[in-house]
């Protein structure tokens, strides 16, 4: 059975150690540490005058106590940037190359981005066993050219075709010419055909998947007295980070191995990332249908005898989703403002 997961861990970011840096709230604890401490000693010298300038930014003991409580922030900056450094998801640069070869056996390719190698270390655990794992061929399969954005890896247990056979699918990065995809398929299929990374009876294929193009409406129903433009921006970088696919293991803002082989774009869901919890949005109408919608005869009761004997897989219309990668073009948000206010 396969360790490997797709897990994210965007999704569980690296805390601050210490506690959230605040320098407001350092300068608000001295200044009254130094007037408590200025008050004593005028209990013992009535002589010493009042210290009622404190707050104000020209007095001495402020600056003074400004350039305290900076540098504590930068200290506890420095700290928690420190620890970080030492996380698989907190890493940067040759911390993470240290990590990755340290804990992961893996070393950085030349040409590889953070983000895209801090990915890879999350499941290179996998590629310790043969590539019998789904995770382990996901890992073989990223390891053999940066030109891959998706890789999905089909057999029985999606109805696709009878074990042993093994059926990768790959998805080359956008600007890819048709030559270095055409490397990248030869790369990907030396590697996991290597008799010291393929099980022995496996029988793999690699191929490659069907871009599905595709042009996104959304209208926004938005409360009166916001800024429909605001709203909008922000329902359309969430459609787009969406739509675009997540990344399967780590990291943000980064090409790399991401979840779009095979994906489903729901008009439900489409509604739900473009609303994401706004207050300001009313309703969100999406214009069309699903997205690379399964086949109605994809169902669970088509793959219940799945492992047993006599299973025929599906024919190939019924499990044509499983090879096509939705591609966002054009993506459109509309905004219209309901008349009833603020009154939800």
């Amino acid at each position: 059975m396969s360790r490997f997961s797709p897990i994210d861990l965007a999704a569980y970011p690296v805390g601050d150690v210490l506690e959230v840096l605040a320098f407001e709230a350092y300068l608000a604890r001295d200044r009254a540490d130094l007037a408590a401490r200025w008050a004593v000693r005028r209990i013992a010298n009535p002589a010493l005058p009042a210290f009622d300038t404190i707050l104000l930014e020209s007095d001495p003991a402020s600056v003074v106590l400004e350039v305290g409580s900076y540098r504590e922030l930068l200290l506890r900056a420095r700290v928690n940037d420190a620890l970080r450094s030492l996380t698989l998801a907190g890493a940067l640069g040759p911390a993470l190359d240290h990590i990755g070869i340290t804990y992961y056996r893996t070393p950085r390719r030349s040409d590889e981005a953070d983000e895209v190698y801090r990915q890879r270390l999350a499941i290179a655990p996998e590629s310790w066993s043969v590539a019998g794992p789904v995770g382990a061929y996901v890992f073989w399969g990223l390891s053999a050219s940066a030109d891959v954005l998706d890789i999905a890896v089909y057999s029985e247990d999606e109805g696709v075709c009878l074990a042993p056979r093994v059926r990768v699918v790959l998805l080359a990065k956008a600007g890819v010419d048709e030559d270095e995809i055409a490397a990248m398929q030869t790369a990907v299929r030396a590697a996991l055909r290597r008799a010291d990374i393929r099980p022995l009876a496996d029988l793999v294929n690699v191929e490659l998947a069907t871009a599905l193009p595709f042009d996104l409406t959304v209208t926004l129903k938005v409360r009166s007295g916001v800024s429909a433009a605001v709203v909008q921006a922000a329902a359309a970088a969430r459609l787009t980070a969406y739509c675009n696919g997540r990344l399967r293991y780590a990291g943000d803002d980064e090409t790399g191995p991401v979840w779009l082989i095979g994906r489903t774009f729901t008009v439900e869901s489409l509604a739900g990332v473009a609303m994401g919890g706004d207050p300001n949005i009313l309703e969100a109408d999406v214009t069309g249908a699903d997205i690379n919608a399964p086949d109605a005869g994809y169902t669970e009761a088509a793959l219940a005898g799945v492992g047993l004997d006599g299973f025929v897989p599906l024919a190939a219309p019924v499990i044509a989703h499983l090879f096509k990668a939705p591609i966002l073009g054009t993506l459109t948000v509309n905004t219209t403002v309901a008349p009833i206010g603020w009154v939800g």
